[in-house]
């Protein structure tokens, strides 16, 4: 099975918030890809800050998602485990005001997607939606 992903998205005006968190890690450009790429506590990432990946989206989830925050900045981001994922969305996604797309037919609240990683500690959003945990 390919790398857990997400895309997490904030209004426009938040995007120095969300990529100056990520900054903070200390990433390092990886010169194949373009991407920024970030080895943290045993874990790895590849991470675009570019805001490119609002191309792949369908009009009718950006309209979803503009109707929820505004005008979206995403970053995407790519984690090595679903343990690697659930690690880097806790320190990144507190006290933010956004989005987390879990690239599996689901966009949620960050406060929400906190709360369930929380209290469903093994939950693998590919596999279950947020719909069967409550």
């Amino acid at each position: 099975m390919s790398w857990p992903s997400v895309i997490i998205l904030v209004p426009a005006e938040r995007r120095p918030l969300l990529e100056g968190r990520i900054r903070a890690f200390d990433l390092v450009p990886d010169p194949a890809t373009g991407d920024d790429r970030l080895h943290r506590h045993g874990y790895s990432y590849y991470i675009d800050l570019s805001g490119g990946i609002l191309a792949d989206y369908e009009r009718e989830e950006l309209d979803q998602v503009t109707n929820r925050i505004g005008e979206p900045y995403p970053v995407y981001v790519s984690c090595q485990s679903m343990d690697a994922a659930r690690a880097l969305l806790r320190e990144v996604l507190p006290g933010l005001d956004g989005l987390v797309d879990t690239n599996h037919y689901e966009i949620l609240q960050s406060s929400k997607f906190l709360t369930l990683l929380d209290r469903y500690a093994g939950w693998d959003w590919r596999r279950q939606p947020s719909t069967d945990l409550t």
